[in-house]
């Protein structure tokens, strides 16, 4: 379907916080190139409908086809997810948008189908393995709005398993995280990894360490976390922060074992709002501390990457592989 690239397919992702749109041309080679880059704040605007027609007037292109990754799971018409400001519509979107096709994946199924144009060189390596690129499946992972995790699995052809970690019990890895979540079992019967690992996550564990503290929690923001922590000005945020990479590691460990990775991704804003710190953290020692499958987990490469416009590459891929 390459006859629809040029000045006609729109590529969006678009999360619980921004939404990334650009449109897609190919090179002299046949690949996948952005043109007309922008990002909008969700909030700004009634429905992912208006954004689109926002982004043709301030571009004049005329689109008319759109691959779009989405934060959620794509039921049918519908997208299902608490973190988007506004409900999603497959055929309600088309039909205030003007588009003749639209197509929604996942968003980290998306950034997952960008796994083989992401370059080592530009990652921080977390934990080094020695498995070789690509020889096995590997798991994307990021807290952002959310916690949004894919699998890309090697082929030929490649595939891509979007899941839903993100909503996945939340599990203790010592007797002060299970204080933690006895704390939120008070108000929830159903404390999912999210709920703590992720930018609203940071926000709320640093409110429930205030609450057991009896203190007050004079942050309001998850960013006023992280900078607090960063400056070494609040003692908890900076628990908080710790804690945050401590459970951060011991998931992704998990999620390597369910999934048999050999290379972790892992991106999302804030692991690399808060990089430094994580480096220093407990985050390697609970990625590794998993029992007799440390062994297999030691041989696992784990990346800190900043996403940027890779999901934007990756709805493309996913669209002209399918569409093909």
């Amino acid at each position: 379907m390459t006859d629809l690239i040029p000045g006609q397919l729109l590529v969006a992702d678009v999360g619980g916080t921004h939404a990334r749109f650009a449109i897609v041309k190919l090179n002299a080679h046949g690949e996948a190139e952005l043109r007309n880059y922008h990002r909008f704040a969700c909030t700004d605007y009634a429905s992912l409908a208006a954004i689109i027609c926002a982004y043709r007037d301030m571009t004049g292109q005329q689109f008319k086809h759109a691959s779009i990754a989405i934060a959620g799971v794509i039921e049918a018409d519908q997208v299902r997810n608490s973190n988007l400001p506004w409900p999603v519509s497959c055929r309600q979107t088309m039909q205030d948008s003007g588009l003749a096709q639209l197509r929604f994946l996942n968003d980290f199924a998306a950034l997952a189908w960008s796994v083989p144009l992401i370059k080592p060189v530009d990652a921080i390596i977390l934990n080094q393995g020695h498995a070789a690129k690509l020889a096995g499946p590997v798991l994307v992972v990021g807290p952002g709005t959310g916690l949004g995790a894919a699998v890309w699995l090697p082929g030929p052809p490649s595939s891509i398993l979007a899941t839903e970690a993100g909503h996945a019990a939340l599990a203790a890895g010592n007797p002060r995280e299970a204080s933690l979540l006895a704390q939120c079992w008070k108000t929830t019967p159903h404390v999912d990894n999210e709920m703590f690992l992720s930018g609203p996550g940071l926000l709320r564990l640093y409110r429930t360490l205030a609450l057991m503290q009896d203190k007050t929690a004079l942050l309001q923001q998850p960013a006023e976390v992280s900078a607090a922590a960063i400056a070494g000005q609040d003692a908890i945020a900076q628990e908080a922060v710790e804690i945050f990479c401590a459970m951060l590691g011991s998931l992704l460990g998990d999620l390597a074992i369910y999934y048999g990775a050999q290379t972790v991704y892992l991106a999302g804003g804030v692991p690399m709002q808060i990089s430094e710190l994580l480096q220093k953290s407990e985050f390697r020692n609970r990625f590794l501390n998993k029992g007799v499958m440390r062994a297999v987990v030691e041989n696992c490469t784990v990346f800190l990457i900043q996403p940027g416009q890779l999901a934007l590459l990756g709805a493309a891929h996913w669209y002209l592989q399918t569409e093909s």
